[in-house]
């Protein structure tokens, strides 16, 4: 019994370490390509299934991602449903992700009302 739970152990520690050598490969693949993309996009892999998720300047960008991320050595599938565009509805008000505008970051005029 104990050379069972060995070997499933053993199955689950290799599952984990192709799946991190997939990752890096696909990071790889990316900051090869585009150097932004390498810090733009987040990479995790699952059982040969690629996550990849953030944010990219063009449908291009995210199309390219994908491309590069499925001609790596063994991937099974692609989960790019998290990466996103900067593209912008209309209507809508654009802000910066994780940008937090606080009172001291904000440039000051020179030409206020209240200062006149």
């Amino acid at each position: 019994m104990k050379l069972q739970s060995f070997g499933h152990y053993s199955h689950q520690l290799e599952t984990v370490a192709h799946d991190a050598w997939i990752t890096t490969r696909v990071k790889s693949a990316l900051a090869m390509a585009t150097p932004s993309l390498g810090l733009q996009i987040h990479v995790k892999t699952l059982a040969g299934t690629v996550a990849l998720s953030g944010r990219v300047n063009t449908h291009k960008q995210c199309e390219q991602a994908v491309a590069l991320a499925r001609s790596v050595p063994g991937v099974v599938d692609i989960d790019a449903r998290e990466l996103l565009t900067h593209v912008f509805t209309p209507g809508s008000i654009p802000t910066a992700p994780n940008a937090e505008e606080s009172p001291e970051s904000r440039p000051q005029s020179s030409t206020r009302k209240d200062d006149l």
